[in-house]
C-alpha cells in the first residue's frame, strides 16, 4: 500500500487529533507525492541536482515554452510510484503564474491534480 505523510496548506507536516503525524494512504499518498514532486525545482536538491521541473528555464524566461514544460511534468509524475497514466495537461500563464490541472489515473482510481 502506498504511504506517505499529509502536509498542511503551507506544505508542512502537521499532527493530527491523536497526536501523530498525519500518514496518507492509497490514491490520496500518490497524489500528495505528485504535487511534492511537481513542486521541486531543477537544482534545488543538493544529491539529485538533475531533478527537478525547469520552471525557470521553460517557463519564466520571458517566452514561456508550455510543451516543454508539460513533457517534464508529466514525465514527473509518470516516475511517482503508483502513477499509471497521465491524460493531457492543462495549462497556462498569467499575471507571471503557473497553472496547471492534470487527469492522473493511478493504481487505485483516477484523480485531478492541480498545480
Amino acid at each position: 500500500m502506498t504511504q506517505t505523510f499529509a502536509t498542511n496548506e503551507v506544505n508542512d507536516l502537521y499532527v493530527g487529533g491523536d497526536g501523530n503525524l498525519v500518514l496518507l494512504s492509497g490514491i490520496e499518498a500518490v497524489l500528495a507525492a505528485c504535487k511534492t514532486a511537481s513542486l521541486a525545482q531543477l537544482g534545488e536538491m543538493v544529491l539529485a541536482t538533475g531533478a527537478g521541473l525547469p520552471n525557470f528555464q521553460a517557463v519564466f524566461n520571458g517566452t514561456p515554452n508550455l510543451p516543454l514544460y508539460e513533457t517534464y511534468l508529466r514525465a514527473t509524475l509518470l516516475a511517482v510510484p503508483g502513477v499509471v497514466s497521465v491524460a493531457p495537461i492543462e495549462m497556462s500563464v498569467e499575471n507571471h503564474i503557473l497553472t496547471y490541472t492534470a487527469l492522473i489515473t493511478t493504481e487505485f482510481g483516477t484523480a485531478v491534480l492541480n498545480g
